[in-house]
């Protein structure tokens, strides 16, 4: 999973980034055309430490996710041209944008709206996706036109993006973004990354704050958190810093700390388990002796194609999925105990995994 991080300058982004994957990358002030930062963050999984602990195997493998931090936006950066090929190039295989929205006060580092309002920063955000997206779509209506009369032979194909990019432009115009349409998959691979049509990918807010005891900081989250339901984008409290500077710290001592800021604890999990969420995906478990896994899966995957996670040849020679539920086997302790419950399910290549399975597959080649 590729999540891209973006937000207006001095946001506190790359110190978000840093905090999702315990990285060191060097913060700044500025925007413009920088390299980006790349990190890999692993996805908190209580399910993979118990079983771990059930089986003691010589590796333990997590589910991972891979942030993208860009260089920060600016106001007016997508109205004209849109944004650069190089600034598209770093998040156009992204599977969701990860939305960083200033609430923290600072005086040593200056707004570039001059004034802290993260409600309004969000709207300037997703204008700004906004714009640049019709560029996008308005220049390549124009070039399907002009190829209209030269290409004959792929008119049908034409009509087909044709029909899909009116539908695009007529959210974009209305100030929507063009995830609001509903894109089907086809949609997704054929135009939506292909042109970097950023307002297309599924979206995350992070509300990036220092202290929701201060009521300036909790009354900007309450409008930040109006504003991502209007777009329809879930917004996570998180203090980057905090939870970049506790890294060094035991996490027996991070409660005070959290607790200070009137914060429940450290949101770097949630805001993992809310990118899988608006991504639709979840894990089933595989487990052994010399290796306890979590694999990332989209819902509604069958049995056949998950086990395709695995190895191609365990989907080509499918036999059939020993399946346990990870609450069962968290309950009754043992697989000896699960089968003597009847709790053991044999499974075809149709099953449809559920969040949590512990899977074996049985398969011949």
């Amino acid at each position: 999973m590729q999540i891209g991080i973006i937000g207006l300058q001095t946001s506190g982004k790359t110190t978000v980034f840093n905090a999702l994957t315990h990285g060191h990358a060097e913060t700044s002030l500025g925007g413009g055309e920088k390299d980006p930062n790349r990190g890999i963050a692993r996805v908190p999984d209580e399910r993979v430490d118990f079983l771990a602990s059930l089986y003691k195997p010589k590796k333990i493998t997590y589910a991972t996710v891979e942030f993208t931090d860009v260089a920060g936006l600016t106001k007016g950066a997508g109205k004209e041209k849109g944004f650069s090929n190089r600034f598209l190039g770093h998040l156009r295989d992204m599977e969701a944008l990860l939305i960083v929205a200033r609430v923290f006060q600072s005086e040593s580092v200056p707004h570039p709206e001059g004034t802290v309002d993260p409600a309004r920063d969000l709207d300037l955000i997703l204008t700004e996706l906004i714009l640049a997206d019709l560029v996008i779509v308005e220049n390549r209506l124009k070039r399907i036109d002009e190829s209209y009369s030269k290409q004959p032979a792929m008119r049908k194909e034409l009509d087909i993006e044709k029909k899909s990019l009116h539908r695009f432009h007529e959210a974009l115009e209305n100030n929507r973004p063009i995830i609001s349409t509903v894109p089907t998959p086809d949609e997704v691979n054929k135009y939506i990354r292909p042109y970097g049509l950023l307002s297309g990918k599924q979206m995350l807010g992070v509300a990036n704050l220092s202290d929701l005891t201060n009521p300036q900081e909790t009354a900007w989250l309450r409008q930040l958190e109006e504003a991502g339901q209007r777009w329809n984008i879930p917004i996570v409290p998180m203090n980057a810093q905090l939870e970049r500077d506790l890294q060094d710290f035991p996490p027996e001592e991070w409660n005070d700390y959290f607790t200070a800021s009137g914060l429940d604890g450290p949101a770097r999990g949630r805001v993992i388990r809310e990118s899988y969420r608006v991504l639709n995906l979840h894990s089933f478990l595989t487990c052994g002796p010399d290796e306890v896994r979590a694999w990332t899966i989209p819902v509604g995957m069958a049995a056949q194609q998950a086990a395709g996670k695995i190895h191609s040849d365990i989907e080509r020679g499918f036999i059939r999925a020993e399946v346990v539920a990870y609450h069962d086997l968290r309950e009754l302790g043992s697989m000896e105990e699960i089968k003597k419950a009847g709790k053991f399910r044999l499974e075809g290549k149709e099953y449809i995994v559920q969040d949590g399975d512990v899977i074996e597959f049985r398969f011949s080649v």
